[in-house]
């Protein structure tokens, strides 16, 4: 596939605008949309061309690119009256980057082969920071001969392209792995906060922990007390690499989806529950890593109460 392959992507929120910049920046001729119009400005200042609707968009690509918060707007946005398939002819090619229900995700594809257009699922790992850096991790699943087709527009985002299997085995892959990743941002935010009320220094129980069995990309990345990583969301403002409401939507959706195969999952329900808890404390849009905070906080008000 050329740089001359048309690219249209749609939902430059925070992984799709870098996403989108990557692939202007590989070559290939881009076309943008974006519920909020102003978030494509830059793309445009820099040479993507702005389509007023999901189907302009569509209509000027070969391959368009999905990046959306939740099913319903992935199906909202293919399906709608000014949708991409509205402006898609057959023979092109959808690429859903979005999180969303396995069994939704084989009805959309089904629904576009029926149109003689073919669609992959590609969920993404690798937060907002593998967005900026370009080294997403991507788990496809659909047909092999169509990723092959398409995988040098993917390369220009994504360092690490696994194909899983068929429709619905990329996004199982992505639930799955949601629910490792929360489980390990719960953990830790229970052990520093028992860490806290103990009275051991973070710094130096994070230090043990990486040569510890207990190493993990939440020990590298996500310690949930301030100044411990410098880089790491608690040491910025809890500035999301991947936003608590996100995280409780996957792993909702994991839930669902277990309970659809009759697998029990109770970890997962009550990492849920955690993370609901940061949610009601108003801090949907913080980091996942921001249930630390929840326990530490909760834990010095304890003591003041004393």
């Amino acid at each position: 596939m050329s740089a001359n392959v048309r690219v249209a992507f749609l939902g430059l929120g925070a992984m799709g605008l870098p996403m989108a910049e990557h692939v202007l920046a590989a070559g290939f001729p881009l076309t943008v949309w974006n519920r909020t119009a102003a978030k494509a400005d830059a793309l445009v200042t820099a040479g993507a061309a702005r389509a007023q609707t999901p189907r302009d968009a569509a209509a000027a690509a070969d391959v368009v690119l999905l990046c959306l918060p939740t099913q319903d707007e992935v199906r909202d946005i293919l399906t709608r009256a000014d949708g991409v398939l509205a402006g898609l002819g057959a023979g092109k090619t959808i690429v859903d980057t979005s999180t969303i229900d396995p069994s939704a995700s084989q009805q959309l594809i089904a629904s576009c082969a029926e149109r003689g257009i073919e669609m992959l699922e590609a969920p993404l790992s690798g937060g907002t920071i593998g967005a900026k850096s370009g080294a997403l991790t991507m788990m496809i699943g659909g047909d092999a001969a169509v990723l092959e087709r398409v995988r040098p527009v993917l390369e220009s985002m994504a360092k690490n392209i696994f194909h899983v299997g068929g429709p619905g085995m990329g996004q199982t892959l992505k639930l799955c792995n949601q629910m490792i990743a929360g489980a390990q941002t719960i953990a830790l935010a229970e052990a520093y906060a028992l860490l806290h009320a103990a009275g051991v220094d973070a710094k130096l129980a994070t230090d043990v922990f990486a040569v510890s069995t207990a190493n993990c990309v939440a020990i590298q990345q996500r310690v949930p007390v301030p100044g411990v990583q410098p880089a790491g969301p608690a040491s910025n403002e809890w500035r999301p690499g991947f936003a608590t409401e996100w995280m409780a939507k996957d792993l909702f959706l994991a839930l669902q989806f277990a309970r659809s195969l009759d697998v029990p999952v109770a970890q997962n329900a009550a990492n849920l529950q955690c993370f609901e808890q940061s949610m009601q404390a108003g801090y949907r849009k913080l980091d996942q890593s921001v249930f630390g905070k929840v326990l530490i906080d909760r834990i010095d008000a304890h003591a003041r109460e004393r």
